[in-house]
């Protein structure tokens, strides 16, 4: 059986403005049980870059649409985009390069990082 190949993706979003720095504070780590919902949708890595009001995401995930469809069912994920939602401006994204133009802005999260 082959091995299916990574994939990398990115988006963006934007914040609320005036909320970066709670935003920053809030996302410094996720819920351990978000963490294993994206594990198990097969999120292999996720960067945010911060470059004033705009984030960029980086993804890198076993299959895409496998992963997105199995984190729009997924209840933690749910929860987690409620909790995450009052500092974004908008549900809507942009597509970008992966990876990132280098002035993406500073790194403010990675999925390497500790759980709460």
């Amino acid at each position: 059986m082959a091995r299916a190949s990574m994939q990398t993706f990115a988006f963006t979003t934007r914040l609320v403005a005036g909320r970066e720095r709670a935003y920053e504070q809030f996302h410094r780590s996720i819920p351990t049980a978000l963490h294993r919902a994206m594990r198990d949708a097969g999120v292999v890595g996720w960067r945010i870059h911060r470059d004033g009001a705009t984030l960029t995401h980086v993804v890198e995930a076993r299959d895409r649409v496998r992963m997105e469809a199995q984190l729009s069912a997924d209840p933690v994920n749910l929860a987690w985009q409620e909790q995450v939602a009052p500092f974004l401006a908008s549900a809507e994204s942009g597509t970008v390069a992966a990876p990132p133009p280098a002035d993406a802005g500073a790194l403010i999260w990675d999925f390497s990082w500790p759980t709460r």
